[in-house]
């Protein structure tokens, strides 16, 4: 039998990311039915709440990297100002700068409330549950 320990805090976190490829769906659909046709192709971004939720909810960390922020600022230069072609050259410094800087950007963001309730429920080990 294993032991799983439940968490309360986690359970209403867990489900959203569960249900996130079916509310991207339904966002979807309505980002496509009430957009101008020109503009329906942002309803694509919908999509992204699926990847994005576990981070959203705060079940994953997020590390900034000097990667991810070249490929924020490359899609803010394409979806914002059409420059695509120009903006793919920002990959070209992502090794530039990892042989100037080896380590990188080495920064965690993690909610402060999640690490405390973390912390206190390692210590109150009593939600134990036989499966």
């Amino acid at each position: 039998m294993a032991k799983i320990k439940l968490k309360e805090n986690f359970k209403f976190r867990a489900k959203f990311v569960a249900a996130s490829a079916f509310i991207a769906l339904i966002a979807f659909v309505l980002l496509f039915v009430y957009l101008p046709e020109d503009k329906r192709w942002w309803s694509l971004l919908a999509f992204l709440l699926i990847p994005l939720s576990p981070i959203i909810t705060g079940l994953q960390k997020i590390t900034i990297s000097y990667s991810l922020i070249v490929v924020v600022v490359y899609l803010v230069l394409g979806f914002t100002i059409n420059w695509w072609h120009p903006g793919w050259v920002l990959f070209l410094t992502i090794p530039i700068f990892y042989i100037f800087f080896p380590h990188g950007l080495r920064k965690s963001f993690v909610r402060v409330e999640d690490e405390k309730e973390a912390t206190s429920e390692d210590k109150n080990n009593k939600d134990v549950v036989d499966l």
